[in-house]
């Protein structure tokens, strides 16, 4: 009997720790906790608080990829911010039907600023030859209306990729 009694316990055990798991797999928003908030740079801070009172929200809620960064030939790193990834109780404050709002930041030396905004489905950003470049997405699945933006040092300039970039 205690046998059966020990397996179930472990079975019990191991389903939760799966549940937990595949919440956060499937992307549910978490508590932005105040530890994690003050280690993220201060221009990044600025823009979830922005967020945070637009959205009339109590607190800052994130799901999993909100923030993604990647590092530059040159040594600066890029952050966007996509806020299809951050909770807000009035969705269209952050969204609407052109796509969310998505901020990007480059850091150089300690110093960050922003170096791009728009509302898309999604921004990817990657290396091509070399170049920092972010793609950005205006429909769902509709990648003929992408267009790539590549970095020139200082700012973004637009390589057309696909029948048509968005308005």
């Amino acid at each position: 009997m205690s046998r059966y009694f020990m397996v179930l316990m472990i079975c019990l055990a191991a389903s939760a720790a799966t549940a937990r798991a595949a919440g956060q797999a499937q992307g549910q928003l978490m508590p932005l906790h105040s530890g994690q908030f003050d280690r993220l740079p201060p221009a990044i801070r600025t823009t979830l608080e922005s967020a945070k009172r637009v959205c009339g929200d109590e607190y800052i809620s994130v799901r999993n990829g909100f923030l993604r960064h990647l590092q530059g030939a040159s040594g600066e790193e890029f952050t966007a911010v996509h806020f299809d990834r951050i909770g807000c109780t009035d969705r269209q404050k952050l969204c609407s039907p052109g796509g969310c709002l998505h901020r990007i930041f480059v850091n150089r030396a300690g110093s960050q600023r922003e170096v791009w905004r728009g509302k898309a489905f999604e921004v990817d950003m990657s290396i091509v030859a070399g170049i920092f470049t972010i793609e950005v997405h205006c429909g769902d699945f509709d990648h003929g209306c992408c267009r790539r933006l590549a970095w020139n040092g200082s700012r973004f300039v637009q390589e057309r990729t696909g029948k048509r970039p968005p308005e």
